[in-house]
């Protein structure tokens, strides 16, 4: 035996034996240049064996990775490293522990023994009695448990039997239970998730309900990573009352800015006897040279699909569904588009609604020539529908505007304006309407400081002259176009601070002389506020009748760990009248608790009531929400576990 203390020797052997462990665990880590540092009480040689062996608090550091133990040997004749007692690992994404650790150094193969891997980026904790290393990156274990969470007794953990992983790519193992602390409560016999990957194939965690109408329900998703940039969800839902639903989601992105996502599903519903289909997607892809455009198509077969199966309240209530398509050709200061619109009504039809196929179109942007800017818009339009009245129609419209002043600002547009119809089912089947648009508007700025705020006072008088107007078939806005003398006048007010702007308050009043004798237009009065709440109101007030014909407001106001939100919408000429409120609380980062509240004065009912609990720890949370509207109620419930729910595979 051959004792060494010669600082210069014991260097040498001990970059040897860094490098043994260290690439023998990650190769990929072994590079050159960067110093060793080595610590330990004694370093021996073995002649008869060919071994060294260094013992006593044994450190070696290479730049941001640290290898420890109580005993490191290294056999230069079979390349074999055992480190023995306290063995500790530890580099920027993984750290390692055990109670010893076996390696080969030609063959990059070796076993870890009472042993723990833990991978820093997703916070995985593998522990196992015996952790072999069958190559670069690839680990196995006879018997391992698998958790994200850093507590002695993790809230829960998989625990199975042949353990596979894969460091950056995936995790598998069989006759795997699930644990919440020490209680088993699942069991699968194939389990696989991935490691260090955000989008990988696999089940993600499922969704569990009741609903009074649809009965005790599951949806469980199955997420499949088609390429890099192009992903697929599966979807199969079960309700015990209503049969069985499935959709599928596809999503993907393509170079030069084009990229879809496109949602399709199906129900059989065995309690209406009906089959259900919904189809929504869209399609974009821009380019500032070449054709673009966009597809974007919502259809579903049956009216009542949304009242029928969507707890959402906006979804439910919605008039009207808009398929839209559109190609387009940029030009210098110009384009040409091709459109196409159709519209399914969710409600009992009163008429047939118009669909827009096609239109085709051109539109001029404002372009100057000289002190004046000139805009134009030319479109030629196929309205069609099953009954009424439908035909084409070629709308142009070119303007000329022009603005001047400094203290006052003067703007004046002059436009003409030329429609013609060719019309079926109709008495007159062609029609045709020229008229005249002149508009003038004069605006101003008063801004008077004070101590700590700055109040800024905009007035505004306008004059709109349309010269004629013809009875027309409605299609859209463009039939709105009507004989107009309107003078209208606007005060606004802005007030700034030290932090900006914080409340702006804006009121206007019209007067159209083709109104006969009721001239007066409603009276709007318009208000925001950012602090120290915020706030929108905007109202409008018929002076014939004497009173408010709309209300839309919305209120948010946070104080603490609570915030409070109320609104309303009033609408006398469409019989709407609506009042919302909501509250977030937030008792802690872990806890967030909302819930919203519709209630509809017209009918003295509540049209739904919302309410939604989310716990989130270190790693794991749940999300419990609960919905109610007439003649239904719905309560989910989803669990998230870190690194684990996003992607797995039973």
């Amino acid at each position: 035996m051959i004792t060494v203390y010669v600082k210069k020797y014991r260097k040498i052997i001990f970059f040897i034996l860094f490098f043994t462990i260290h690439c023998l665990l990650f190769t990929h880590y072994c590079l050159a240049g960067e110093e060793v540092v080595v610590t330990s009480e004694t370093i021996e040689y073995f002649g008869d064996t060919s071994t060294y062996v260094a013992k006593g608090s044994v450190k070696i550091q290479k730049g941001d990775r640290i290898i420890e133990s109580d005993e490191i040997s290294y056999n230069e004749q079979n390349s074999e490293v055992i480190a023995t007692g306290n063995v500790r690992y530890d580099d920027p994404e993984i750290a390692i522990t055990a109670r010893e650790a076996e390696m080969n150094i030609e063959k990059e193969t070796g076993r870890l023994y009472d042993a723990e891997v833990f991978h820093k980026i997703d916070n995985y904790h593998i522990f196992g009695r015996e952790i072999e290393k069958r190559g670069e990156q690839y680990f196995f274990s006879p018997w391992a448990t698998i958790t994200t969470c850093d507590a002695p007794i993790p809230p829960w953990r998989f625990t199975g039997k042949d353990v596979d992983i894969r460091v950056g790519e995936r995790l598998k193992a069989r006759d795997v239970s699930f644990r919440i602390k020490n209680i088993p409560v699942f069991y699968t016999p194939y389990f696989w998730a991935s490691v260090y990957t955000e989008r990988k194939t696999g089940f993600l965690m499922p969704t569990t309900g009741y609903s009074k109408l649809r009965g005790f329900y599951v949806s469980l998703p199955f997420f499949w990573a088609i390429s890099e940039n192009r992903d697929a969800t599966v979807f199969l839902d079960v309700y015990t009352r209503r049969g069985l639903g499935e959709g599928l989601e596809y999503r993907y992105i393509e170079p030069e800015d084009v990229k879809g996502n496109w949602w399709l599903y199906h129900i059989r519903d065995t309690k209406l006897e009906k089959n259900f289909f919904e189809l929504r997607g869209f399609h974009e892809q821009w380019s500032k040279d070449g054709i673009e455009g966009f597809l974007n198509i919502n259809y579903v077969n049956r009216e009542d699909f949304y009242r029928e199966f969507s707890p959402y309240l906006e979804i439910r209530t919605k008039r009207f569904l808009e398929s839209t398509g559109e190609i387009s050709l940029p030009l210098k200061y110009s384009r040409l588009y091709l459109l196409s619109q159709y519209w399914v009504d969710l409600k009992e039809e009163i008429r047939p609604t118009i669909q827009r196929l096609p239109e085709v179109g051109y539109i001029l942007y404002p372009t100057k020539f000289g002190h004046f800017w000139f805009s134009a818009m030319a479109t030629l339009s196929n309205f069609w529908r099953d009954e009424d009245t439908f035909g084409q129609r070629l709308d142009i419209y070119p303007k000329i505007l022009h603005k001047f002043g400094k203290d006052v600002v003067l703007s004046q547009a002059l436009g003409f304006r030329e429609t013609t119809y060719s019309l079926y089912r109709s008495e007159d089947s062609s029609l045709h309407r020229e008229a005249l648009e002149y508009s003038v508007l004069a605006h101003t700025r008063i801004m008077k400081r004070y101590h700590s705020l700055t109040h800024v006072l905009e007035p505004s008088l306008g004059y709109t002259l349309i010269t004629d107007s013809e009875s027309l078939p409605f299609f859209d806005s463009t039939e709105l176009f009507e004989k107009t003398s309107k003078v209208e006048f606007s005060l606004l007010n802005r007030f700034l601070n030290k932090g900006g702007e914080f409340a702006v308050v804006k009121a206007s009043q019209g007067f159209d002389a083709e109104k006969g004798d009721r001239p007066f237009l409603p009276f709007r009065l318009e208000v925001g506020i950012r602090k120290p709440l915020s706030l929108r109101i905007d109202s409008t007030y018929d002076v014939h009748k004497g009173k408010l014909i709309s209300i839309n407001s919305d209120m948010y106001f946070r104080i603490s760990k609570a915030a409070i939100s109320a609104g309303q919408q009033y609408n006398e000429p469409e019989d709407v009248s609506v009042y919302k409120i909501g509250f977030d609380l937030y008792p802690s980062k872990l806890w967030n608790i909302n819930s919203r509240l519709w209630y509809d004065s017209k009918s003295n009912t509540m049209r739904d009531f919302t309410v939604n609990v989310k716990y989130i720890s270190q790693c794991w949370g749940v999300n419990i929400s609960f919905n109610k509207r007439p003649g239904d109620y719905t309560v989910a419930v989803k669990f998230d576990l870190k690194g684990i729910t996003k992607n797995f595979k039973i």
